[in-house]
């Protein structure tokens, strides 16, 4: 749905609308294509997007979600333990799909799981990172592996660092005392600082996390991490959006990371811009896209967490300017490949899974959810996305 008034003052809009006249009315995801005028002295005429695979829409804004299959990701909701304290199992809460280096018929799935069965509504301190592997494709389903950090450790990205060749692993929390019951604390107790560790597997062994921002600055958590290396600029500096799409920039994974830009639009609390769970990437054509977390429907049906919750921010450069639509770029309402559909009450930590072929097509969609009537019952979901990852699966001798 699109919200015609938009009430943040400074906010970058532009109109959805079948014509266009730059990349930009596109989302950056796709191209204007202009129609060819018969003289120089004619205004060129409004062209229409076209738009690159995995999105859709007058100005591709949407994200194409393909059906999926009813068993996939991570639920290990039913794994319960007569010593948990808690009943719901190993209950988890979104991660990043890795392709093994070695055997690319390997998938890893580092994620959020909550220690002792306490559930989602205990994440505070009783998660912890844990990495799970799938032989049957990137879909899944997953199965536990090995046991990543300790608690409390939460909402986990990884990602691949050319110069250092090294893999990147950043999270939010601090190490925790073993728990003796399931509780929820708050943030001043149990800090959400940034970390991040390094490791030349994704087996591990891991470094000792290295703290690179405190949760008392402004927006410090939920790292959303991308390297600035290209084959033209092969660098180790780290771009870091965090909460609310602020950006942060360092000149090394372990180095200093100082604040660069800040979102002109308003995303406190209890406005339609309140986003959370940033997803940060760089596009074939250098753009820079954010997907997050969306609260439009806790602002205006008062606290429902259902079905709008996914947007989409982008800009040409880092430093902005960001434009954002205020309209939805995938919801919570999943068609399955047995036709299906179920709404879920929670979608939250995006993650894309891309295409390795230089295009960087968006294959795939984890998140952690809720099915509807559950509070602390979570798991970890997986949809495809386009059609290019059926060439993908194929290939790889999955289909």
């Amino acid at each position: 749905m699109r919200i015609a008034n938009i009430l943040a003052a400074g906010l970058a809009v532009i109109g959805a609308t079948q014509a266009c006249e730059t990349d930009e009315d596109c989302s950056l995801n796709g191209v204007c294509s202009r129609k060819p005028t018969k003289s120089f002295a004619s205004k060129p005429k409004p062209g229409a997007c076209k738009c690159d695979p995995g999105w859709f829409g007058d100005d591709c804004g949407r994200l194409d979600l393909a059906p999926a299959t009813p068993i996939n990701g991570y639920n290990q909701t039913d794994a319960v333990d007569p010593l948990h304290f808690g009943p719901y199992g190993n209950s988890s809460w979104g991660g990043q799909i890795l392709q093994d280096p070695q055997d690319h018929k390997l998938f890893h799935l580092v994620a959020s799981q909550f220690a002792d069965g306490c559930g989602l509504t205990g994440w505070r301190p009783s998660s912890y990172i844990m990495r799970a592997e799938s032989r049957t494709g990137p879909q899944g389903p997953y199965h536990y592996a090995d046991e990543v950090t300790k608690s409390f450790r939460h909402n986990p990205s990884v990602i691949w660092s050319p110069t250092d060749q090294k893999y990147l692993l950043y999270t939010i929390g601090v190490d925790a005392p073993k728990a003796e019951k399931c509780q929820s604390l708050t943030y001043k107790q149990w800090p959400n600082n940034i970390s991040v560790s390094s490791a030349h597997s994704i087996k591990g062994p891991w470094t000792p996390h290295k703290m690179i921002l405190n949760s008392l600055e402004p927006q410090s958590t939920n790292p959303a991490p991308w390297p600035l290396w290209t084959r033209k600029n092969p660098t180790r500096e780290i771009a870091l959006g965090v909460e609310d799409n602020a950006i942060f920039k360092s000149d090394k994974w372990d180095g200093e990371y100082k604040l660069i830009h800040t979102q002109t639009w308003n995303t406190t609390e209890w406005s339609p811009t309140w986003t959370e769970d940033t997803f940060l990437w760089r596009d074939k054509r250098g753009n820079w896209h954010a997907l997050d977390h969306w609260m439009i429907d806790l602002v205006e049906h008062n606290g429902q967490q259902w079905p709008r919750v996914g947007a989409h921010v982008y800009a040409r450069e880092l430093t902005g300017p960001w434009h954002f639509k205020q309209q939805e770029a995938y919801n919570s309402t999943i068609t399955f490949t047995d036709g299906s559909v179920r709404t879920l009450r929670r979608r939250e930590r995006p993650k894309i899974f891309f295409s390795d072929d230089g295009e960087l097509t968006p294959l795939y969609l984890t998140s952690g959810v809720t099915e509807m009537g559950q509070g602390s019952r979570s798991s970890t979901f997986i949809q495809p996305i386009g059609n290019k990852w059926k060439k993908y699966e194929k290939k790889l001798g999955f289909q």
